[in-house]
């Protein structure tokens, strides 16, 4: 058996990431691999010193989540194209005291909609957020199911403006419409998908509803949220509602599978590992 392998996760406030579990089914499930994956929860004065840690302590990849996920570009010897595009990583290689960023967000986000192609092509989105993760989203559903026209709601205007610059630097015909108004949801406009892509409704925060509490649900087919807590209020306001409701488990899964590919040059299927940490 080759040599256990060391994978972590660095973020704020993380303590309620499923991402150890997910790592510890698949060194279960993969025959003739084993390894450990640390959480590693740091305040923004101490992600610096943690994150050059990794180059030394034996560590072969990392993820990297809230609120990290452009910051730590500034920190990278390399960033692959995707990552580059979206000025977004969430996943990054060491190798020989080199740090190496990707983008997996986009690849497990588009998983679980795959299904619903017929309902997503050529339609229009609604963003709530406007972060590295957005942008991922963004982009899958920009090149996956060819949608071109999105509202994008957030808290701050100057980071609006950097997502618009971003995206529309580096996509044609992408028609965004960014607003600081969470009213604009509610107004007649219809949408094929609506994403939350903010904390809002997830572990931390699970009584703010990101939609506003007069959202009129008739305004989308299909709500997506990156949260994957059992207690999410806003999808099983979906569901009451008849409209289809996705939460974050899939993706996480999907991105964690990904990066064990790229950490590793190894693939694992996405079933057994989902049932491993969400079904049983």
């Amino acid at each position: 058996m080759k040599r256990p392998y060391m994978f972590a996760l660095i973020g704020s406030k993380i303590s309620y990431s499923k991402s150890k579990e997910v790592f510890e089914a698949i060194f279960k499930i993969k025959n003739g691999v084993s390894g450990t994956f640390e959480m590693h929860s740091v305040s923004p004065s101490d992600f610096k010193s943690r994150l050059f840690d990794f180059k030394s302590d034996g560590t072969k990849g990392f993820s990297v989540t809230i609120p990290y996920k452009s910051e730590v570009i500034q920190y990278l010897d390399d960033i692959d194209p995707v990552a580059n595009a979206l000025q977004a990583v969430n996943c990054v290689v060491v190798e020989k005291g080199r740090m190496l960023g990707f983008n997996t967000d986009y690849y497990g986000f588009s998983l679980p909609l795959k299904k619903y192609n017929s309902k997503l092509k050529h339609g229009r989105a609604a963003i709530i957020g406007c972060g590295g993760a957005a942008r991922a989203v963004i982009y899958s559903l920009f090149l996956d199911y060819e949608i071109k026209d999105f509202t994008v709601v957030g808290r701050s205007v100057e980071k609006l403006n950097d997502l618009r610059q971003i995206l529309e630097n580096r996509f044609n015909k992408i028609n965004l419409n960014t607003t600081i108004d969470r009213d604009l949801l509610r107004s007649r406009d219809a949408y094929n998908i609506t994403v939350n892509c903010t904390p809002l409704g997830g572990w931390n925060h699970v009584d703010v509803n990101p939609l506003g509490e007069s959202y009129d649900w008739k305004n989308t087919k299909i709500y997506y949220d990156l949260n994957y807590n059992s207690d999410n209020k806003i999808i099983k306001a979906a569901r009451d509602a008849g409209v289809i409701a996705i939460d974050g488990s899939a993706m996480l899964v999907g991105q964690a599978l990904r990066a064990f590919d790229i950490w590793t040059g190894q693939m694992v299927s996405f079933e057994p590992v989902y049932r491993e940490v969400f079904m049983n």
